[in-house]
């Protein structure tokens, strides 16, 4: 499978006379002069856009592994050298995944560059027409930055479709306040133009607000994170069973579904064939005790847990822990890129950051309740107490879907939780990378 990707980039890369990502279209359109013209394009260009999402080198599988394979959540278990090198923090500037990952989150973003760029001027599409699928470009491209800056560190900013290789002879690194700027001001653009609620598959006006949560989570801004998770929450509430969330289409729980990445329309989720087919991954012992505290290490078929999450995430058969939360081996399970219970979470921090404890509590608590797991009472516990309670809450709430690696990283535990050396709390900008464009720096270490 990895091989075949990379044979697939290889020969897209010769015909478009480059090595980088930086001076490549997306490889299923045509030139980016001619690629929109008239509305059934610029739609086309919009789903082409969406399609970048669901890639094996984004959410449908490295992106999300690679969050949870260089945290405490999974360990390697395959025979992929890219994903033991995540596994045992070791990370090499020519690590075939984390260029797939940067490559990928690079195509997104020039998808989104064409839309933002031609779409206003494309004749034989209403106003309204071109200011949600410009602001969903918007959106997409705040994402895709979003996930870059959270691996990476400051990255190259690019604004306007890649059209030649001088485009990028001069590429350097923007700072990492400067991306989040950008960030805020695409946010900004989406949230003007955006007027659409569904479906779940397309970012709609909720999906803006609850990234933008994510993202002010991420600068420090806990009042800015706290008043957008609340304007997402109004109005709407978790999802019954945890359960229904994984095995469901999008939009069938769509008071928990925020933002689905419909892997459906490709087929590429491996999410569920890595973890559970090959078994490539494996959840780790620390996660499978999070969830159940009496675990003994070295019976792992006594894992039991009265906790919803852990008796759908996990499934030990013979002794072999396998990940469980997607099921699909075929790969049409949705992938949730923002989800309510995220949202809930985000605003619980930022409450407790906000010393606004017993908000932060009652917020946690909605999470806990929904899984049947033992709820959290405040008592004497400090600021920090609850901040790390509410963590603990991430892991075992998010797994498997690549968050608890950036969490780790963004709370400053990573090194410490993990025993490993601080200059890999950011992953390599890819040799390949700088190969091509000298001027890009790399992260100390490498």
């Amino acid at each position: 499978m990895r091989i075949r990707l990379i044979v697939l980039l290889a020969l897209l890369l010769v015909a478009a006379g480059c090595n980088s990502i930086l001076d490549t279209s997306p490889s299923d359109t045509i030139p980016e002069a001619t690629a929109i013209t008239d509305a059934p394009s610029a739609r086309a260009a919009t789903a082409g856009m969406y399609t970048a999402l669901q890639s094996t080198s984004s959410y449908g599988e490295e992106l999300y592994e690679f969050g949870d394979l260089s945290s405490d959540n999974a360990d390697n278990t395959g025979t992929f050298t890219s994903y033991l090198e995540a596994d045992r923090n070791d990370l090499h500037s020519n690590n075939a995944s984390i260029f797939d990952i940067w490559t990928k989150a690079y195509d997104g973003i020039n998808r989104a560059n064409e839309i933002i760029t031609h779409v206003p001027g494309v004749s034989g599409l209403e106003d309204q027409e071109k200011s949600q699928l410009s602001g969903e470009a918007y959106f997409v491209r705040a994402l895709e930055y979003h996930n870059l800056v959270k691996l990476f560190g400051g990255v190259p900013i690019k604004l306007t479709p890649t059209a030649s290789v001088s485009d990028i002879g001069n590429v350097t690194r923007n700072t990492v306040l400067e991306v989040y700027t950008q960030i805020n001001k695409d946010l900004d653009s989406a949230a003007a133009l955006i007027t659409s609620e569904g479906p779940t598959t397309r970012a709609t006006a909720r999906a803006v607000v609850a990234l933008r949560a994510r993202v002010n989570l991420y600068q420090g801004d806990y009042a800015g994170a706290e008043a957008a998770a609340a304007t997402v929450e109004d109005g709407i509430d978790l999802a019954p069973n945890y359960g229904d969330l994984f095995p469901s289409t999008p939009g069938s729980t769509p008071d928990e579904d925020i933002f689905v990445v419909d892997a459906a329309l490709t087929q590429e989720n491996f999410i569920s064939y890595d973890y559970l087919s090959v078994y490539e991954l494996a959840p780790s012992v620390r996660l499978m005790t999070a969830y159940d505290p009496g675990l003994d290490p070295g019976n792992l078929d006594s894992f039991t847990s009265t906790d919803d999450r852990g008796q759908w995430n996990i499934l030990v058969d013979n002794g072999d822990p396998f990940g469980n939360k997607f099921r699909s081996i075929v790969g049409t399970d949705p992938l949730p890129a923002i989800r309510l219970a995220e949202v809930v979470l985000i605003r619980a921090e930022a409450l407790a950051r906000l010393t606004r404890l017993p908000e932060a509590v009652a917020e946690l608590r909605r999470v806990q309740a929904r899984a049947h797991a033992t709820l959290y009472v405040l008592g004497t516990h400090t600021t920090a107490d609850v901040i790390q309670a509410i963590s603990d809450e991430r892991q075992k709430e998010l797994a498997f879907e690549g968050d608890r690696w950036p969490d780790l990283v963004r709370l400053g535990t990573a090194a410490t939780v993990l025993d490993i050396d601080p200059n890999q709390t950011l992953y390599p900008i890819p040799a390949r990378e700088i190969a091509v464009s000298p001027t890009l720096t790399q992260n100390p270490g490498y």
